[in-house]
């Protein structure tokens, strides 16, 4: 065989090595794919409930801190629909806490921008009606935060 008949057929056969690993190549990327839908929905899943374990311990040291019950889930009128996490009546303070969701990047910008908004309007609102507003972040440690914030709260009332 002739160099020029054997290199069409050397040529023909790394067209087809290269097409059977194009197609496991595709195969891989295919139950990659299938992998990371099924993480990111098992990571959604259990952001809520994480979140919800960190704000039920917030609400208990505020409750240990104050040694009032709160109103959780406190939705008066002059909120305009919004949400407090827990109210202390007593104190006037409200506990509002934070998860990641108040700082994530999100592929749908609005939905960043509203949240964004809805935290600027609670606190506008709390002040307007005379509550302190205690936030707490999902990366901070509120056994050290909580206890914290509302002595500056308690300072800043009693000097009033």
């Amino acid at each position: 065989m002739s160099v020029s008949e054997a290199n069409p057929e050397m040529m023909r056969q790394r067209i087809e090595e290269l097409e059977v690993a194009n197609t496991q190549a595709r195969q891989e990327h295919a139950e990659l794919l299938k992998r990371i839908i099924k993480l990111e929905q098992a990571w959604t899943e259990r952001e809520p409930k994480k979140n919800r374990k960190f704000q039920t311990r917030c609400i208990q040291i505020a409750k240990e801190v104050l040694n009032e019950q709160p109103v959780v889930e406190y939705r008066p009128s002059f909120m305009q629909g919004l949400e407090l996490d827990a109210f202390f009546q007593k104190y006037r303070i409200a506990l509002e806490v934070q998860g990641a969701h108040s700082t994530s990047w999100y592929k749908d910008v609005k939905k960043l921008e509203d949240i964004v908004n809805r935290d600027r309007q609670k606190r506008c609102i709390c002040q307007d009606n005379g509550i302190s507003l205690l936030e707490v972040w999902y990366d901070e440690k509120p056994e050290i935060v909580i206890p914290k914030k509302m002595q500056k709260i308690r300072v800043t009332l009693s000097s009033i």
